[in-house]
């Protein structure tokens, strides 16, 4: 029997059920980069409490004042605690409000979002410490990277967001991995989550694009909790003609063998496979920022005639926005990213107000940019952008950027990370709770156990301001 023949006979469901409680051991550097990943994570989730969706979440979830067996994982930004599921799906939908949180090709997903969330609020109700998540989140990072590898880009492009879709399988493993369940509990898990997968791209630019992610670590956390009480699903639910591969790709065909081979190479440590962003905007508009903010300091000033954005072919899936109407959008529209960094030579949370959106300048500019295939980009997989800038005196001025900041060729340096953090975290945890929230965090791959990292997480700032409003929202 040849190896593709081979292949075909094992079970993808029980090489994920069986790499999720395996023995592992990963490298300093595979930890280093969790840990960054986690850090990044936590400060997008405290700056999400602050965005417009998560005060209908937190109507909705509600939660309790004080910790509890029913009500034990917190909800980041406020003074509150919820169920480990409520609590997975408030914190997971916040890391991805403002789209400021990590990518990975070739899953086109945002590990992170789901991951963390999911892994957090499980910790404290297991008593893991911060080196036990560290370990399970290597793990669930492994399965969006190999799932990316096994059905994509077809499975992208056929209009699943894979936050979503991956991001459930991801969490389930990564939670199996710290519940320590045994094998055959993971294939049931699996099998559980496979059925509540779920994501459409329709929704880029609004609330549920965020709620996916909180979705994805919800939709694990039941599922690694029901198979450890013995809850049944099926056993092949990865395998079947009406599994996840075949289904979740249309019948169109996939490539087993990256999932037979879990850790071969280890997906964390790939060359593309964890990106932090500069910037809280779809990945894919990153290349084109930087070039926009470098050409900002070349035009000096000198009024624009037109604006070509040369990109790949991919960069039309994401960036379906052009002139938006509200900060959501914007994140999507290229076309608004390049006009704001050309203008004003930054792009930051501020930038996404309404107000930045309805900008006369901008709003003016937009209608001068083209985006277009740029034909020596057309198949590259990174968002490589060429901005072109043509001025009304009749100057040409051209930047090319091939890979964004926060790749691992580009990783941020402990600067950066402690810059993006403040800048996220600091209206909650204010200057002090912010240095003491960072340090913890860099110090998180050891044996303390994860509710003491929590509670310095708790908000240090306006504390009275959220108990008037959830006392508000009791009321109504």
């Amino acid at each position: 029997m040849n190896d593709q023949a081979a292949q075909s006979t094992q079970s993808v469901t029980r090489s994920m059920a069986a790499f999720a409680v395996g023995e592992h051991h990963w490298s300093a550097l595979a930890r280093e980069r969790a840990r960054d990943a986690i850090l990044d994570c936590v400060g997008c989730i405290l700056a999400g409490s602050k965005e417009e969706l998560a005060a209908p979440l937190l109507r909705v979830l509600g939660g309790f004042e004080q910790p509890s067996e029913q009500a034990p994982a917190a909800l980041l930004g406020t003074a509150r605690y919820a169920s480990a599921q409520d609590a997975a799906l408030y914190n997971g939908a916040l890391a991805h409000a403002l789209d400021y949180d990590d990518t990975n090709h070739p899953a086109y997903a945002h590990p992170s979002a789901v991951l963390v969330p999911a892994l957090l609020a499980l910790a404290p109700k297991c008593g893991a410490s911060g080196a036990d998540v560290v370990d399970a989140y290597v793990a669930g990072f492994e399965i969006f990277g190999k799932l990316g590898r096994a059905v994509n880009t077809q499975h992208y492009k056929r209009g699943w967001h894979t936050t979503a879709t991956f991001g459930t399988l991801a969490a389930t493993v990564a939670l199996a991995r710290l519940l320590r369940l045994n094998e055959d509990q993971a294939v049931m898990a699996l099998g559980i989550a496979a059925s509540a997968a779920g994501g459409l791209r329709t929704s880029f630019g609004s609330m549920v694009k965020p709620l996916h992610a909180g979705y994805a670590a919800r939709n694990g956390v039941l599922a690694a909790l029901l198979a450890k009480e013995g809850f049944v699903a099926s056993s092949d639910s990865m395998d079947h003609a009406y599994g996840f591969l075949e289904v979740f790709n249309a019948g169109i065909g996939f490539d087993r063998a990256p999932l037979l081979h879990m850790g071969e190479p280890l997906e964390i440590l790939t060359e593309h496979g964890l990106a932090l962003k500069p910037f809280p905007a779809c990945g894919g508009t990153h290349p084109g920022i930087e070039a926009a903010l470098l050409l900002h300091k070349d035009l000096a000033g000198a009024p624009i005639r037109s604006v070509r954005a040369g990109v790949c072919e991919m960069a039309f899936a994401p960036l379906i926005h052009v002139m938006p109407h509200a900060p959501l959008e914007g994140k999507f529209s290229l076309h608004y990213c390049i006009a704001h960094a050309l203008l004003y030579g930054e792009l930051g949370l501020a930038s996404f107000t309404q107000a930045k959106i309805d900008d006369p300048r901008v709003r003016e500019l937009i209608p001068n940019i083209s985006m277009e295939v740029d034909e020596e980009l057309r198949h590259d997989s990174e968002f490589a952008t060429r901005v072109t800038v043509h001025t009304l005196a009749g100057d040409k001025f051209e930047r090319f950027v091939p890979l964004a900041m926060g790749k691992p060729a580009r990783w941020f340096s402990i600067e950066r990370m402690r810059e993006k953090f403040r800048d996220c975290s600091l209206p909650v945890l204010g200057q002090a709770g912010c240095d003491e929230a960072f340090t913890a965090l860099r110090a998180m791959d050891g044996p303390g156990p994860v509710i003491q990292l929590v509670q310095a997480l708790r908000p240090r700032q306006n504390a009275a301001e959220q108990a008037q409003a959830h006392s508000s929202s009791k009321s109504k």
